[in-house]
């Protein structure tokens, strides 16, 4: 299994204070290993030979006849099968059975093998062929810093896993992740890992106070008070990050050579780590800041995940802005500077050459050697260069959207990189007119900036007065625009739809200010709304009429959507109702003449539908509408498979349905599997995007609605099965603190059982 170096007995020795500055040495030689008494088989595995051992038993490698392949077999010694230890050695049975990644040894079988000396727990593991520690396979094959990081990453990766499964390793180390001939590495033993829920939990071994249990070195601040309860999966995250250290410098952070115990303890709680870059100047930067947050002594400034760890070393990977630090103005422009050098090198030169030409002018003109005609031609090559930067700063600009687009949940980076942009368009635009392509940059930014401020839903938390005040910008940039001067006909296509999409953000930003009022205010607020939306609606029939573009109709379904939605909220169903049959007709219209693009009008058509439903007054015709909208939302889901939003709608769709035939009594076994699939989808979201305050509102609200309606139909049996094992899972995963948000969940979640009660 191993090389004869590194025997991968994950007990071998848990509190490491040899002094090896390199974390490795905690383990014996393999020549050392005892192999006199070796047993012949165990069970229905012929032993090879030793691999490793420990203070609780032998790791042997084994051959398995059926199905044949090759085994590590852990056994518990003779001597050493206490109560404790069976205890440990079987939780760490329940948890490996627990975890299926590509990147964490997968466990066999468990069982009891009756030795000589009686009866002994053995488990089979999966064999690592050709494996070397983390560490030493990055040194034997001399691997990049990049090569590294992606190494790493995939070690991300499994111990996030393992959190989402309510397991915390407590023990991470080189040691305990080997590397196969493959390039894979697998995390092993869990043998110290810690359940976080409730089924495990009973069966878990409490760590006597004091006992430190896991290697000192990887151990963070929390793990040396050794007090479980303060130990969560952020312990993990750092001891991660001691790891990240120590791949890329060599070294350790912390010299804890020939410290007593508590001198160490003292060391990693109190003092500061050393830096990367004080080792080698080519792990200064973002790297060095990834690493150090990642070992933050307090955990609350750590990275809150592995994910989240694993996102900024793909942020770096990528020159992207990472989250580890503040986003300053300066800051961004350095990463946007880092990842499009071409554009911005071009940026650069332009202005040094405008520079020397001014210069080069001027210098002529004080020594009248080369006369008026030459001043006058390097005149104009200042103004040709001064064009081809204006054109530079658009193409930067483009790149900055492009950006922006892929920020995802960095919104202050996000907003701060809008600003830097309009910077500099209002710096070019500086004492002289604007032209209209200079103008409608300008506008994209302040709408694109109204946009990332609205979306007070999601983790951004936005700014509505913020998004006004870019949206009253943006009105008076596109309306000091002459359309009718513009012979670009896409050009001035282009004003105008976002002329369109303004009356859009207008219309949402009303909506999203009524959200937060109540009585007569409320509906005003939403009335506004409607009132814009049908003046967009209006702006759309004669964009399309003028245009004959298929996009004036999708802007007249989007109204009619916003218009509906707006009438849903102050419970006017009826108009609402009409609203989305208009925008319903207009979808189908757009499906038949452009049906190149079928999936994405596949959603469109199936939200329309779930909309109607949601609002209409007959089951059956509500039923009707929900068939097609199902069936279109999988197609959509099937076609885009790594879109997470997709399956909201589906969830949202199949809970409705299943609500409708189980209080109709119509198809009652359908309905019911209808809200157990809901359910499992909405639980899934719940943990793949946790703060998304939609996403919090969708698991609170649905799992009302759905425990409700079949309590009312006399299937409360079904009601517990189906919510309250969406709910324990949740309670689970908060309470290991493997999800953000923890408090908010905590919340929800007892605020469902009371409910469901």
């Amino acid at each position: 299994m191993p090389d004869k170096d590194n025997p991968t007995d994950p007990d071998a020795e848990t509190l490491d204070l040899s002094g090896d500055e390199s974390g490795k040495g905690s383990l014996p030689e393999h020549t050392n290993l005892p192999s006199m008494g070796m047993p012949s088989e165990i069970g229905r595995y012929k032993i090879i030979g030793v691999i490793g051992q420990g203070g609780m038993g032998f790791v042997y490698e084994a051959m398995q006849e059926s199905p044949r392949r090759r085994v590590a077999l852990k056994v518990i010694k003779h001597g050493a099968v206490s109560k404790m230890a069976l205890r440990r050695f079987e939780f760490e049975t329940q948890i490996l059975a627990k975890l299926h990644h590509p990147n964490i040894a997968q466990i066999y079988e468990a069982g009891t093998w009756h030795s000589t000396d009686g009866d002994l727990p053995f488990f089979a593991m999966e064999y690592i062929p050709g494996n070397r520690t983390l560490i030493e396979y990055a040194n034997k094959r001399n691997l990049s810093i990049r090569d590294r990081l992606e190494l790493f990453d995939k070690v991300c990766e499994a111990v996030h896993h393992g959190h989402q499964k309510g397991v915390i390793h407590r023990d991470l180390k080189p040691d305990n992740i080997l590397v196969s001939s493959n390039g894979q590495p697998k995390i092993i033993d869990f043998g110290v890992a810690r359940a976080t829920d409730a089924d495990l939990a009973v069966t878990t071994m409490q760590t006597t106070m004091g006992q430190l249990v896991g290697t000192l070195q990887y151990m963070s601040p929390e793990q040396c008070d050794a007090d479980p309860d303060l130990i969560d999966t952020r312990s993990d995250v750092y001891s991660l990050g001691i790891i990240l250290f120590q791949l890329l410098s060599g070294k350790l952070p912390y010299n804890l050579r020939k410290r007593a115990i508590h001198e160490a303890v003292r060391v990693i709680k109190e003092d500061r780590p050393d830096s990367m870059g004080t080792i080698s100047s080519t792990l200064r930067g973002d790297i060095d800041t990834i690493t150090l947050k990642s070992i933050e002594k307090d955990r609350e400034l750590r990275y809150q995940s592995a994910a989240e760890l694993a996102n900024d070393v793909n942020r770096y990977l990528n020159n992207e802005p990472i989250i580890a630090r503040p986003v300053s103005i300066t800051y961004q422009l350095k990463m946007f500077a880092k990842k499009y050098k071409r554009t911005c090198a071009a940026l650069f030169l332009l202005a040094l050459s405008i520079i020397l030409g001014v210069i080069g002018t001027s210098w002529g003109m004080i020594e009248a050697k080369r006369g008026w005609a030459e001043a006058d031609l390097q005149l104009m090559r200042v103004q040709s260069r001064n064009e081809a930067l204006g054109n530079s700063v658009s193409s930067l600009l483009s790149g900055v959207r492009d950006t922006v687009g892929k920020l995802g949940d960095s919104a202050v980076a996000q907003r701060s990189l809008l600003d830097l942009a309009k910077e500099n368009m209002d710096a070019i635009q500086l004492d002289q007119e604007a032209t209209p392509k200079e103008q409608a940059e300008l506008a994209i930014l302040l709408l694109n900036n109204a946009t990332s401020n609205m979306s007070v839903s999601g983790v951004g938390f936005g700014n509505l007065d913020l998004a006004e005040k870019s949206l009253i910008e943006a009105g008076e940039v596109l309306d000091s625009i002459n359309v009718e001067s513009i012979e670009d006909e896409r050009f001035a296509l282009g004003i105008s739809r976002m002329k369109l999409d303004r009356y859009k953000f207008l219309a949402e930003l009303a909506q999203s200010r009524a959200e937060k009022l109540s009585g007569s205010q409320r509906i005003a607020m939403f009335k506004q709304a409607i009132d814009i939306w049908e003046k967009r609606d209006a702006l759309g029939d004669k964009h399309y009429k003028e245009t004959k573009d298929w996009k004036g109709l999708e802007v007249q379904w989007s109204s009619n959507l916003g218009i509906g939605n707006a009438h849903f909220k102050i419970e006017e169903l009826e108009n609402s109702k009409k609203a989305y049959e208009t925008a319903l007709g207009y979808m189908e219209t757009i499906q038949s003449l452009v049906p190149d693009k079928s999936i994405r009008w596949k959603r469109g058509i199936g939200v329309t539908h779930y909309l109607i439903a949601l609002v209409s007054s007959n089951p059956r015709d509500a039923l009707s509408h929900l068939q097609i909208a199902i069936e279109n939302s999988r197609q959509v889901i099937k076609a885009e498979p790594d879109n997470a939003r997709r399956p909201r709608d589906l969830a949202l769709m199949l809970s409705l349905r299943g609500q409708l035939r189980v209080s109709n009594d119509v198809d009652t076994d359908e309905g019911i599997q209808d809200l157990r699939e809901s359910v499992i989808l909405l639980t899934k979201r719940a943990l793949e995007s946790p703060r998304e305050t939609a996403t919090q509102n969708d698991f609170q609200e649905q799992l009302e609605a759905i425990s409700s309606v079949l309590t009312e139909a006399g299937k409360p049996e079904e009601a517990a099965t189906i919510c309250n094992g969406a709910i324990e899972q949740m309670e689970c995963i908060a309470s290991a603190g493997a999800i953000t948000g923890t408090e908010t969940w905590n919340n929800i979640i007892e605020q469902l059982q009371s409910t469901l009660r």
